[in-house]
């Protein structure tokens, strides 16, 4: 009874701090789902916002092959928490990629007719961010959109080579996050599309990264067929999107003045790009 007497001050404590702590994380951010018409198909969206201060900028985030929106929430709820409006759209097919990447185009051109409001409109401050397959859609989207604040590619694959045929054609500076081959990566076909950009800042390779690490959260179905997650590896690459996406929004002409720091990425004017090779200790599979 002594003993309890002395630990229950010490659990209330640790439940308030707890609570306190998911009332910070909440009121970062603010999230709504509606809908939108994009390539003919009703589909929902989820909207992330920064809690308070003005957007940095938008990042429209395309999810990979037979996956949906859910799949990237807490990419979605970090970007926010840093300052980039998050839309993360279900996408209308699921073997039609480049139908996808007109359904992309269609969406941002929606984002500058002001269709959703008070989100920033101009394509200067759009970032177009995409895993595996959305990879490949936001890709062909970015090559048919001049302006765009840039492109980041997540483990993107490239089946028939359109991918690296759109890549030579974008104009935008792009960050690419490569991870180990595989069959779920067409074994590393992201390097080539990277290889094909006219302004690629640089390719990052994480080699011990599964495909299954670029989304955040997997499913264990994932696991099984393209290899081992870790938690740790999905935060490393969260914080390396969130990263990029505030350096390619300070790069971009006439750049909002509150865009927060990158934290410890790269700024640096385009040109020659530069290979990060990263070599974490190999994580343990998650359950």
């Amino acid at each position: 009874m002594l003993l309890y007497r002395r630990i229950l001050p010490i659990l209330i404590a640790a439940t308030l701090l707890a609570a306190a702590s998911a009332t910070a994380r909440a009121a970062a951010f603010t999230k709504e789902t509606g809908s939108v018409e994009i390539a003919g198909y009703q589909e929902s969206v989820d909207i992330y916002r920064p809690a308070a201060g003005p957007s940095a900028g938008v990042a429209i985030i395309a999810h990979g092959f037979t996956r949906s929106r859910i799949r990237h929430r807490d990419l979605g709820q970090a970007l926010a928490e840093a300052g980039v409006t998050a839309v993360i759209p279900d996408l209308p097919n699921v073997v039609d990629l480049w139908g996808n990447g007109d359904a992309i185009v269609e969406l941002t051109q929606k984002l500058e007719a002001g269709t959703f409001e008070a989100l920033p409109a101009e394509r200067s401050h759009v970032v177009l961010i995409g895993t595996s397959a959305g990879g490949l859609a936001t890709v062909l989207a970015a090559a048919k959109m001049p302006g765009l604040a840039g492109w980041i590619g997540l483990d993107p694959v490239d089946r028939t080579g359109t991918g690296s045929d759109a890549a030579a054609q974008l104009t935008a500076p792009a960050i690419v996050l490569l991870g180990g081959a595989s069959g779920c990566n067409l074994f590393g076909s992201g390097r080539t599309i990277a290889r094909a950009l006219q302004h690629l800042l640089r390719t990052t390779s994480l080699k011990d990264a599964s495909h299954c690490d670029f989304e955040d959260h997997t499913t264990n179905l994932c696991r099984v067929l393209c290899g081992g997650s870790s938690r740790e590896m999905q935060l490393r690459i969260r914080d390396e999107t969130v990263r990029a996406a505030l350096e390619l929004l300070r790069m971009a002409p006439n750049t909002t003045a509150g865009v927060p720091e990158p934290g410890n990425a790269l700024v640096r004017e385009p040109g020659e790009p530069t290979e990060v090779t990263e070599m974490p200790e190999v994580p343990e599979p998650a359950d």
